[in-house]
C-alpha cells in the first residue's frame, strides 16, 4: 500500500519583496515559489502546498498555514523544518512543521482568520517599521473608531467592503471582534472572522481611517452595509500594515 504523510506548516514572512503568498508568473516572486522550490530540494520530488489563503503583494503574515503531502517517511519533522528554514530567504520562516490526519487542508479545514492593521500616526516615519505600517501623518481620534470598530462585529453583508475584482456571490460573513485600540504612537485593528472577501480588512480600514479624521461618524458603518456600494467604504489601505495573524481550525477559538 502506497504510503505518504500530510504534513501542516505555520509560516511566518514579511512579504515586502514579494507578489503575495499565490505563485505568479514567471518572474514574479511569490511566498508560495519560495517554500515549494525549497521543498522540492530538501525531499527530492515535486509537490504543490496548498495555502489557508492568498495575501495580497506587501501583506505580512505571523501564522499562514499550508500543507501538503510526501511519500518520504523518513526525514524527521524537526530535521525537514531546519532543512527548509536554511535555505528561506530571511524575510521567511517555517515556525512549525507537524504531521496531521490525511483529511487536513490548509485551506477547507479553516473556519476562521484573524488579521491586524498597524496605523503609525505621527508627522515622521519610523525608519524601523518600513513596509510593515501605514504611516498616517494626521491625528486620528481613536474614540469614533472603536465605536465603528463595534459596529462591524455580528453577521453583515460586507459587500460594501469588497473589492470590485470580488467575485463571490455570497458575501455574508460573521466577524467575531473587531477591535481598535491605540499603542504608543501607533492604532492597532484587529479583525477576526468566519471568512474574509478580497480587500476587505483593508477596505475596513480605510472606513475606519475616515471616521478616525473626522469626515464621517460611526454610524457611517451602517450605510455601507445597507447600501452595499463599495464607493461609500472610502479608500482601500495600503498592504504594508496588513498582517494575517493565524488561521483558525477549532471553531472554540473564534468565541
Amino acid at each position: 500500500m502506497f504510503q505518504s504523510r500530510n504534513i501542516k506548516l505555520v509560516i511566518a514572512y514579511d512579504g515586502t519583496n514579494y507578489h503575495g503568498w499565490q505563485r505568479q508568473a514567471e518572474g514574479f516572486d511569490s511566498v508560495q515559489a519560495r517554500i515549494e522550490d525549497v521543498l522540492v530540494r530538501v525531499l527530492g520530488h515535486p509537490l504543490a502546498i496548498n495555502g489557508a489563503g492568498r495575501t495580497d503583494a506587501g501583506v505580512h503574515a505571523q501564522g499562514q498555514v499550508a500543507n501538503f503531502r510526501t511519500p518520504n517517511m523518513s526525514i524527521p519533522l524537526a530535521g525537514l523544518r531546519m532543512a527548509v528554514n536554511s535555505r528561506l530567504p530571511a524575510d521567511i520562516l517555517v515556525r512549525s512543521v507537524v504531521a496531521v490526519p490525511d483529511d487536513f487542508h490548509a485551506s477547507r479545514s479553516a473556519v476562521g482568520k484573524t488579521y491586524s492593521y498597524q496605523i503609525h500616526v505621527a508627522p515622521d516615519r519610523r525608519t524601523d517599521l518600513a513596509g510593515r505600517i501605514y504611516r498616517y501623518n494626521r491625528p486620528l481620534d481613536i474614540e469614533p473608531m472603536r465605536l465603528a470598530a463595534m459596529r462591524l462585529a455580528g453577521e453583515h453583508d460586507f459587500r460594501g467592503f469588497a473589492s470590485s475584482a470580488e467575485q463571490r456571490q455570497d458575501t455574508v460573513r460573521t466577524i467575531f471582534r473587531c477591535e481598535a485600540a491605540e499603542l504608543d504612537d501607533r492604532i492597532a485593528i484587529t479583525v477576526k472572522g468566519d471568512g474574509f472577501l478580497y480587500n476587505m480588512v483593508r477596505n475596513i480600514v480605510g472606513a475606519l481611517v475616515e471616521i478616525g479624521r473626522g469626515h464621517w461618524g460611526p454610524d457611517r458603518i451602517d450605510k455601507i452595509f445597507a447600501s452595499r456600494d463599495r464607493s461609500d467604504a472610502g479608500p482601500t489601505a495600503p498592504p504594508d500594515g496588513l498582517t494575517l495573524v493565524c488561521v483558525h481550525y477549532d471553531r472554540r477559538e473564534l468565541v
